[in-house]
Parts: structure tokens; sequence; C-alpha cells
């Protein structure tokens, strides 16, 4: 007969005993741990990695101020020896005596010279400012953009051609610059009202510090200077014979009223590319001219007015002011020259410097 169960009565269910073992909580853990560890030491790695390249470019910098400060002395070796030897000095650049100090100063830093260039706020006369880049000799290239290399591999040392991902890359610019007010008077050459003595003294009159910007023009190696008391035509580039009278009877008449004297150029539409002007630097390239000499331009100006028509003289041009006798009467300076207008500079505006064209016409 079949029992039949109260209310109050539940079946007996017989429970399952759970199987005796190891969990897998404390598995777990160790796996999270050694990922942990794994994740840890790949940031520390990732960290040297960026503090290296951190490292690498400072010291790129360090090497590049140093080839730049380097490739700018030499011109002020050159310069100083000038003075001091009675001529009025042109720090012009030297592109194999300036890259030969920069690689080796850059080398002594730990990089490697790429590129080095010179240019100035002069019209690309004298090349005093220079720029110079390196590299790190040592460098990393694992974030190249296509994924060509491993973010661990470090290999890149000494020549090898570099990507533009190279870490360890920098410039920097150097200029030099007369720290002192140089004339001529009947002593010769003097600055800041005293004689120059010697190379080492002379050196202390220049400048060299690095700066944030180039210079306004690049360096022209071909425009022809000539330094001294005295320059001869032979050193200012080939002049027309017209012209190369002019300058010689200038001399005679009036020795040693320019610091220094600049001639041919490679310009077609000025006289100094046909050999017939010649500057006559009445200051330092892009100064201006002492009280003292700028009178003497004013002299020499007028005794060439005067005599033009036995000079050839086709033009004059001094102080944002200019003469021709094609166009203008003959008198003195200040009252036959007419007004040319600013071009932006001291040298384009002829302050620094007498432009005298002499020669054949036309006046260009």
């Amino acid at each position: 007969m079949r029992r039949i169960l109260r209310r109050t009565e539940r079946p007996r269910i017989r429970r399952r005993r759970h199987l005796q073992g190891r969990r897998d909580d404390g598995q777990a853990n160790i796996l999270l741990l050694f990922g942990m560890t794994i994740a840890l030491l790949a940031l520390t790695v990732l960290f040297v990695r960026v503090g290296f390249a951190n490292d690498q470019r400072s010291q790129a910098q360090t090497a590049a101020d140093a080839a730049a400060l380097a490739a700018v002395s030499a011109l002020k070796d050159s310069a100083a020896d000038q003075l001091a030897g009675g001529s009025y000095p042109m720090p012009r650049y030297d592109e194999e005596i300036a890259e030969s100090r920069a690689e080796d100063f850059a080398r002594e830093n730990g990089a490697v010279l790429t590129d080095i260039r010179a240019s100035d706020n002069v019209m690309g006369r004298s090349g005093n400012i220079v720029r110079v880049e390196v590299r790190g000799a040592l460098c990393q290239r694992e974030l190249d953009p296509d994924n060509s290399r491993h973010w661990n591999d470090i290999v890149c040392e000494g020549e090898e051609d570099m990507s533009e991902t190279s870490f360890g890359s920098a410039s920097a610019i150097a200029i030099i610059e007369l720290d002192a007010a140089c004339g001529r008077d009947d002593d010769g050459l003097n600055c800041d009202g005293s004689p120059v003595g010697d190379s080492e003294e002379a050196s202390d009159l220049f400048d060299v510090h690095l700066v944030d910007q180039e210079g306004q023009y690049r360096f022209d190696p071909n425009a022809v200077f000539g330094g001294g008391a005295i320059v001869d035509c032979a050193n200012l580039g080939g002049l027309h014979p017209q012209m190369c009278a002019a300058h010689q009877a200038l001399n005679d008449q009036f020795p040693g009223f320019y610091l220094s004297a600049g001639g041919y150029r490679d310009e077609a539409d000025s006289d100094h590319g046909y050999g017939e002007a010649v500057d006559y630097m009445m200051a330092e390239l892009g100064g201006t001219p002492t009280p003292a000499m700028d009178a003497t331009a004013i002299q020499v100006i007028d005794w060439l007015i005067q005599n033009h028509q036995d000079l050839n003289v086709k033009g004059i041009i001094y102080n944002f002011h200019i003469w021709s006798p094609a166009r203008d009467s003959v008198g003195p300076w200040e009252s036959v020259k007419r007004y040319a207008g600013p071009r932006g500079s001291p040298t384009q505006d002829h302050v620094d410097h007498i432009h005298l064209s002499a020669g054949p016409p036309p006046f260009r």
C-alpha cells in the first residue's frame, strides 16, 4: 500500500559530498602576480629607454652648442690677427676651418656633425653667424612609424645613415661680434680710443655667443673684401680700369680713410657685378660711423663730386642718400644729395659705407 506523506514531512534528499583536492584561487593569484611583475618590468625598461633618449637629446644639444661656438671661434682667431696687424677685421667665414673645428668639438662631445652653414645681416658679406646640426653617435630607432624595428632594439652607431626618427639630434647657432668702436686717425687704427695690442689683446675685443636666429642673408663666398689702410685693386676682384683708377686716386688723396673695402660681387643688377663699384666701409659691417669717420666720408664724397669727370664717377650712395652726375647738380654733398629711401638694414641703406660707382654708363 502506497504511503501518503504528510504535509509536515519532507522527502530526504541525498547531498553529494564535495570532491577533495586543490582549489583554483591560489593558481590565479600566482598568474596575476607574474603578469604584474612582467608589466612592471616592461614599464621599467620603457622608462629607462625614455630616459636614455632624453639623455641622448641633452648630450646632442651640448655637442651642437660646442660645435657652433667652435666654428665661430675660427673667425675670431683670424679677425684678431687682422686687428693686431693694423687691418680692420673682417671676420669672414672660412668653411674648411669652421667645419673642421665643428667636427672636432662635436666628436669630443659624443656626436657627429651633419650640417653647417653661415649667414649674416650684411647682405651675405661676412658669414659671422654659423648654424650647425649634429646627431648623437649612439641612437634609437624603435619608434619608426612602419614598426620595422622592435621597440627594444638599440642599434645605431657611428656614421650609419639615420632615419628622421633618430634620437639625439640637435642644432645650434653662434655669432661673433666686434665689441668695440674702431676707427682710423693720424696714428692709425684704434678701438675704443686706444691702439690695438697683440692678437691676444685684440681677441678680447670680440664677443662669441649663442643666438636663437640665423642671419637674414646666406653667406656669399663670391663677395670680395680687402682690409688694411690701403687696399689694392687686385684685392677687390678684377675692377674695371676706370674704377681702379678712381680707387687709386682716392687712396692717394685720402690714404687710410676707410676701414676696409668691398669690390666684386656676383650681382647682375649692380655695378659690383661688373667690377665698376667699390664699397668703402666707414664703420663695421652693419654699424654706424663715428662722428669723425662720418665727417671724413663727407669730405671724401665732396672731393669725388668735384672731380667726377676726371674720375668717370657714375654715382655715389651714402647714409640713405644718392647722387649721380647724369641727374643731379654738382656741388657739396649736403646740398645736392637726394633721399634714396630705406631698404631695411644699415648696409642696404649705405649707413656703414660709401658706395662709389665709376666706369662707363649706366649707373646700376
